[in-house]
């Protein structure tokens, strides 16, 4: 109960983000070399994307992001993937040539969603601009509306000290205000440095975290002057955005720890209900089993009853046993006495007989006129008879 509530709490705090197939765009031109943004801009956004990347593919399971470049000639790095492995892998790779295509850079992305293999799927493209943008605003708010009609969601993250002073802003403006449909679409204005763009990225409405009116990385409002974000600076300031980050990592890892113990206390609770379950039903079996031997209704007894008839069965059984034993003991016994007796009889009826002796005779040695043949089977016969009643020789 208490690690359900301490989840709710944290979706409320980390809410669980729709299924979507998102396309990264990533600027590398010559504008990515500037320090603006520690160390530079260009790994600024490849720390971006790997957040990103992570939040979006951990909020559902079933959500893919792919990556590509828009310096020089726009180019798919990645198709939409759960392998984030291999998504920083290409991103490792990126390096800085060219100018930035604004327009190229969304149609390629749009082309490769189109694509995509589950078509449940929302579709979102993220956009990096840390250049100025040379496409005309009546080309980019006819873009938009193309994407608003096909469904599109676009969120652009604009930043860099030169694009709080070109028509980016503007642009930009009426780009997402063309292509958004139920606020599905936002626009994040980062301020000149020194801040890291991650932190900026990570707290505002592209990840679900919208940030205080007024505070870094604001989300541009229908017809809102996102160009009061770029300089003022907010009233969040960067240690502000910084709290607010290690907040949402922390709650986010809360959360997945807590899940992890919730599983971990499930998995034995079930193995000792299951193991009781066949104790139960299988000692059930040995009660009715021992009733039916004794003729008895095990739904008709109650618990003495029942260990009561347990006990004299079990008696029985050993008495059985003990009578059986001895039972065959005694068979056994009278047996080997008749066999015996048998025996005895045989060896007997051989002494009685006169050719028997003479034979001995002669095999000892002895001259058969020297001995008296009767008087030896005589005595034979009364030793017999001294054997048949001994109660008679006694008395």
């Amino acid at each position: 109960g208490t690690l359900c509530c301490l989840l709710s709490a944290l979706e409320a705090f980390f809410p669980v983000m729709p299924l979507e197939c998102v396309m990264i765009c990533m600027d590398t031109s010559e504008y990515q070399r500037n320090g603006d943004y520690s160390p530079n801009r260009l790994i600024a956004q490849r720390e971006t994307i790997n957040h990103i990347a992570l939040s979006k593919t951990e909020s559902n399971m079933q959500s893919n992001v792919g990556l590509l470049t828009m310096g020089g000639k726009t180019k798919v790095l990645m198709a939409p993937t759960r392998n984030l492995g291999s998504l920083m892998t290409e991103l490792k790779g990126v390096k800085v040539q060219g100018k930035c295509d604004f327009l190229a850079g969304i149609k390629t992305a749009q082309l490769a969603l189109k694509n995509r293999q589950n078509k449940n799927q929302h579709t979102r493209i993220i956009v990096f601009v840390g250049s100025p943008i040379e496409n005309e605003m009546k080309t980019l708010i006819s873009l938009g509306e193309k994407l608003k009609k096909n469904n599109y969601a676009v969120d652009v993250i604009n930043f860099g000290k030169e694009n709080a002073q070109n028509t980016n802003v503007e642009k930009l403006e009426a780009f997402i205000n063309a292509v958004n449909n139920d606020d599905n679409s936002h626009l994040v204005n980062v301020p000149p440095g020194p801040h890291n763009l991650s932190d900026m990225v990570i707290t505002s409405a592209i990840l679900g975290n919208a940030p205080q009116p007024g505070g870094f990385g604001a989300p541009a409002s229908a017809g809102g002057n996102s160009g009061g974000n770029l300089a003022a600076g907010g009233i969040g300031g960067p240690g502000g955005a910084q709290d607010n980050t290690e907040e949402a990592l922390l709650a986010y890892a809360l959360r997945i720890s807590m899940e992890e113990a919730r599983d971990r206390q499930q998995k034995p609770e079930e193995g000792k209900d299951e193991g009781a379950k066949e104790d139960a039903i299988n000692q059930s079996g040995k009660e009715e089993t021992k009733m039916e031997l004794e003729g008895v209704d095990a739904d008709e007894m109650d618990e003495e009853d029942e260990l009561a008839a347990a006990m004299a069965l079990s008696m029985a059984v050993d008495e059985d046993g003990e009578d059986g034993d001895g039972a065959a003991e005694g068979v056994s016994n009278n047996e080997k006495e008749e066999v015996d007796g048998a025996a005895d009889d045989e060896i007997l009826q051989v002494f009685k007989e006169e050719k028997f002796i003479e034979d001995l005779i002669d095999s000892a040695g002895v001259q058969k006129d020297d001995i008296d043949i009767q008087k030896i089977l005589d005595f034979n016969e009364k030793d017999e008879g001294k054997k048949e009643d001994p109660d008679e020789s006694k008395k």
